[in-house]
């Protein structure tokens, strides 16, 4: 595989506590502001890698502009994809401790600095994540993602089962993870594209403790180029969250049957995330992708097509959304009306 490196003379041969890797691809808007974020911290003991992937956008000409010691840029010539290019990342990272950051999010103030202290503090740890912020592609924020109320050290599997259970709870925005957890569970997925970092963050919390920083110490950025917001529209992100349900808990079928159990609810509330995308892209005008959304969330969970709110939603792929706001607002007050009688003496 053909690879440029721009690499920054070091003083010191010392491997750094820290390895932030930033994997990018056409992402040159915001590429400088993630990269300004982990710069700007005030942990100083890292090194910075970005892994760009065959970018065409002038991303080339933002990586030169660094002169700082810490950082080095690997550029490959050709495309290795989503998981190829942050399992480049990961060959790439000397530090003890990894962060893989993507291309458009940013880190705030602090937060290798409230990592570090965790994972040097317990030992057992493999992950740490914090609450992130979203912005749009302005950096406006838009709402702030939280799991916990408080810092705490999850050794009772309450992430876990958030992960089996409500779907990626951890943002990726906001993670560091020991070297030593990721050669042991080895390397993120090719198998799907959406959900590559959940079914990561699944595989080690089945092995180790989590622990978790209740302060914003990322921003998270939603904007319409991401892939996110494509694979949501291809209707890809159905399929890949129903083969990361089936390998996970077919991987728990025998070691942890008391998890197994779980994964009928676990289908379920993927269908229930897939009808919520579809209503989204309805809400959108994207009709096509609303209806593929809800012929996906029917596949992964065929209950759901007892729910009445799926056969309206289809019907409003066709007579509009308004149509399908005012049918449920309508089914709303309905239902507080007949409540307000069943409480009547």
């Amino acid at each position: 595989m053909a690879e440029t490196e721009l690499a920054r003379d070091s003083s010191s041969d010392r491997r750094p506590k820290v390895t932030v890797g930033i994997p990018s691809h056409n992402a040159a808007p915001y590429l400088a502001a993630a990269i300004d974020s982990v710069l700007a911290q005030d942990f100083g003991d890292f090194e910075l890698v970005v892994s760009d992937d065959a970018s065409t956008d002038g991303t080339s000409e933002i990586l030169e502009r660094y002169t700082d010691p810490r950082f080095r840029a690997v550029t490959s010539h050709e495309r290795l994809g989503q998981s190829g290019n942050w399992n480049r990342c990961l060959e790439l990272a000397c530090g003890e401790f990894v962060v893989l950051l993507h291309a458009d999010d940013e880190l705030r103030p602090g937060f290798l600095r409230r990592a570090v202290s965790v994972l040097d503090a317990s030992a057992d740890v493999g992950l740490v994540h914090c609450a992130v912020r979203h912005i749009d592609e302005a950096g406006k924020p838009l709402f702030l993602q939280a799991l916990f109320d408080e810092d705490r050290v999850d050794g009772e599997e309450v992430v876990l089962t958030h992960l089996l259970l409500d779907g990626c709870v951890i943002n990726p925005a906001g993670v560091a993870v020991r070297r030593s957890v990721y050669e042991r569970v080895g390397g993120f997925t090719d198998k799907i594209v959406w959900g590559v970092d959940w079914h990561m963050w699944i595989r080690i919390a089945l092995r180790y403790p989590v622990a978790y920083l209740a302060e914003p110490l990322a921003l998270y950025r939603e904007h319409g180029k991401s892939g996110t917001t494509a694979v949501m529209a291809s209707g890809r992100n159905a399929r890949d969250e129903a083969w990361l349900i089936h390998d996970v808990f077919n991987s728990m079928r025998e070691s942890r049957p008391d998890l197994y159990r779980l994964k009928r609810d676990a289908k379920r509330g993927a269908a229930h995330r897939t009808w919520c995308f579809a209503e989204s892209l309805c809400e959108a005008g994207d009709m096509r992708a609303a209806r593929i959304g809800i012929r996906n969330s029917v596949k992964i969970s065929p209950i759901t097509l007892r729910k009445a709110e799926v056969w309206t939603l289809w019907l409003a792929t066709y007579f509009g959304y308004p149509w399908f706001k005012r049918l449920h607002a309508r089914k709303q007050r309905l239902a507080a009306r007949l409540g307000a009688r069943a409480s009547e003496p």
